[in-house]
């Protein structure tokens, strides 16, 4: 009984929370007539329709048609719409649209790149 009085009239009972074992994708958006300079890490899926200049780690990589990258990026999955210039590590699979220009260094674990795609510099696969 006194242990209840000291933890105060106005303290909530302790509640035990279980965390849910479905862990939902974070989705990142760099919206068009933004421009974002620096690091950007995240797990989920970053989609960017603006600007982006630095270093990039993430589950996936969306560049849309108005999209410009300069950045080194890490990622498992990247697709490119729009503009990219710098190194690239794509564990899985790098897809090229047609509207897609890529120029730097890029290393993959499969390629795809659509007729009129543009890749402007090297490409070598992960082993």
């Amino acid at each position: 009984m006194s242990e209840e009085r000291n933890k105060g009239p106005n303290k909530p009972p302790e509640v035990k929370l279980f965390k849910n074992p479905i862990k939902p994708v974070e989705t990142t958006i760099v919206s068009a007539g933004s421009t974002l300079e620096g690091n950007i890490e995240t797990e989920g899926t970053l989609i960017i329709d603006g600007s982006v200049t630095g270093t990039i780690r993430c589950g996936s990589l969306e560049i849309m048609e108005d999209g410009n990258v300069d950045a080194n990026v890490e990622a498992e999955t990247v697709h490119v719409a729009g503009s990219f210039e710098g190194e690239m590590n794509c564990r899985g699979k790098l897809t090229f649209f047609r509207t897609g220009k890529v120029k730097g260094n890029v290393s993959y674990g499969t390629l795809s790149i659509e007729s009129g795609g543009l890749l402007d510099g090297t490409a070598s696969q992960l082993k």
